[in-house]
C-alpha cells in the first residue's frame, strides 16, 4: 500500500498560481490599460475628425461655391470703391420722412500712410424736394454743406450726423456684400451648413443653405459710426451658390440683441466690372417683438466698381 504524497507549500503555490489568476480576469477586464500598452491606428487609417472640423470644412465648402459664383468670369481684385447713383426710398410707414431720395455717391476704403485700419470716405449729394444737400467724410471726419461752406457734423447736427452715418454704412455693407465668400470664411463659431427655406417676397420662396457665426465688427444701419459684435445669418440659394440675403444682430457680451436686427435682401444680381452686384437692395428691421419690417429700398444705378478716386477726392473744399 502507497502512503500519502507529501507536497510542499511553495510547490502547492505554483500549482495552484494559474487558477488564482484566472479567477481574476473577470474583475480586470473592464480596466483601462496603460497609455503604453494602447494599441496605435494602423498605418494609413483616418484620425476621427474633431467635432468641430466638420462645419469648419462644410462652412469652407460654401465659400468657395459662393466665391465663385459671385465672380462668373474668374478671380478679380477686391472692390475698394465705387461711384453711382442711388435710388433711396424710405418705406417704413412709421417714419417721419417717406418717399424717394436720390443719391449720386463716391465711395473709397482708404488705409492711411503707415496704418492698416481702413477708413471709409464717402461723398454725395441729396436731391430731395429740389434742395441739394451736399454731405461727406473726408481724412478728416464727417462734415456737410451749410450755406456753401463746409462745416464739421457734430452734436450740435445730430441728425445729420446720423444721417451721414446710415448712408456711410450702407455703402460699407454694399461693399462687404460683393465679397461674400470673405465675410463667409471670417465668421467665428460657425455652425452646421443647414437647409432653410427663404421667403423673399409674397409669392417668392427659395431654397437655400444657411449658415450663422460671430464678427468681431460689422456695419449696421441702425448703428451708424463704430463696427459693433454683430452675429450673422447667411443664405445662399441652393441652385446657383448665389448670396440672397443675410440677417444681422448686434452683440454684447456674447448675447444678441434681438430687436435690433437687421435683414439685408439682394435682389436681381447681375455682374458688372467681373463682380455680382445687385440692383437692389432691401433693408428690413426687426421690432420688439423681433418681427422683420420693410424699412428701405435702394435702387443701385450706373454703378462703376472700378472708379480711379484717391483721398483728394473727398476732401469737403473739393468742388
Amino acid at each position: 500500500m502507497t502512503g500519502p504524497v507529501l507536497v510542499s507549500l511553495p510547490t502547492l503555490l505554483v500549482a495552484l498560481l494559474p487558477a488564482l489568476l484566472r479567477a481574476q480576469e473577470p474583475q480586470l477586464q473592464g480596466a483601462t490599460k496603460p497609455a503604453a500598452e494602447t494599441a496605435a491606428p494602423a498605418e494609413g487609417t483616418a484620425t476621427p475628425a474633431s467635432p468641430a472640423a466638420k462645419p469648419q470644412a462644410d462652412l469652407e465648402a460654401l465659400a468657395g461655391r459662393v466665391q465663385t459664383a459671385h465672380h462668373p468670369k474668374g478671380p478679380v481684385p477686391p472692390v475698394q470703391a465705387f461711384t453711382g447713383s442711388l435710388e433711396l426710398h424710405l418705406v417704413d410707414a412709421d417714419a417721419e420722412q417717406r418717399g424717394q431720395v436720390d443719391l449720386d455717391v463716391r465711395f473709397l476704403e482708404w488705409t492711411p500712410p503707415g496704418k492698416t485700419r481702413v477708413r471709409p470716405l464717402l461723398r454725395y449729394q441729396v436731391v430731395q424736394a429740389g434742395k441739394p444737400i451736399v454731405r461727406g467724410r473726408d481724412r478728416f471726419g464727417p462734415w456737410q454743406l451749410i450755406q456753401g461752406k463746409p462745416e464739421d457734423l457734430n452734436d450740435q447736427l445730430a441728425r445729420d450726423l446720423e444721417e451721414c452715418d446710415r448712408h456711410t454704412n450702407l455703402a460699407r455693407q454694399l461693399l462687404k456684400l460683393l465679397a461674400p465668400g470673405d465675410v463667409l470664411r471670417a465668421l467665428q463659431r460657425p455652425s452646421a451648413v443647414a437647409s432653410e427655406p427663404l421667403n423673399v417676397e409674397r409669392g417668392v420662396r427659395i431654397e437655400c443653405e444657411t449658415v450663422e457665426g460671430d464678427l468681431p465688427a460689422f456695419p449696421l444701419l441702425q448703428q451708424g459710426g463704430e463696427d459693433a459684435p454683430t452675429h450673422l445669418k447667411v443664405y445662399v440659394a441652393k441652385e446657383n451658390g448665389r448670396l440672397i440675403a443675410v440677417d444681422a444682430w448686434p452683440t454684447k457680451d456674447g448675447k444678441i440683441d434681438p430687436t435690433q436686427g437687421e435683414r439685408m435682401l439682394l435682389l436681381d444680381l447681375h455682374e458688372r466690372d467681373g463682380v455680382l452686384v445687385p440692383r437692389e437692395l432691401k433693408h428690413l428691421f426687426r421690432n420688439e417683438t423681433g418681427k422683420l419690417r420693410l424699412k428701405t429700398r435702394a435702387v443701385l444705378n450706373n454703378l462703376s466698381l472700378r472708379p480711379k478716386l484717391d483721398v483728394d477726392d473727398f476732401d469737403r473744399t473739393k468742388k
